[in-house]
């Protein structure tokens, strides 16, 4: 019986978290540093990093705890990774090249989750009243 090989599927892209991205309620598409990133509710939660020592070409930089990155880097090192400059940060660096699509989007609809609770009707609330508290000692 002859063997059948599986079709190696092509490397995930900025395209293709852009078309992910881009799906989700209230987000936009800007830039950050002169880089592709997405906001949810005017929060950046996803983003192309800039080109430095140790970011690999084709990586994406996903907000997230520091608990979940470290586990993500823990059980999959050759896609999840850091290096020194985003140790204070909570996100971690996606190798797009060695994730699939499901677990893209799933990272992904975490961080948009989390941009949106920080970004919610509280915090608004708040805005709305310190903006009217400023109109008002005029």
């Amino acid at each position: 019986m002859p063997n059948k090989k599986t079709p190696r599927r092509e490397p995930l892209t900025l395209d293709d978290v852009r078309e992910i991205a881009l799906a989700m309620p209230e987000v936009e598409e800007t830039t950050a540093y002169g880089m592709s990133a997405f906001k949810a509710a005017k929060k950046r939660f996803a983003g192309q990093p800039v080109e430095r020592a140790g970011v690999d070409p084709n990586s994406l930089g996903v907000y997230m705890s520091f608990e979940e990155r470290d586990r993500r880097i823990a059980s999959r090192p050759d896609v999840y990774y850091l290096i020194d400059h985003f140790l204070k940060y909570p996100a971690v660096l996606v190798r797009l090249a060695n994730i699939g699509r499901n677990e893209l989007r799933e990272i992904l609809g975490a961080a948009w989750r989390q941009a949106m609770e920080q970004s919610g009707p509280a915090r608004r609330k708040r805005r709305k009243s310190s903006a009217s508290t400023k109109a008002g000692r005029r």
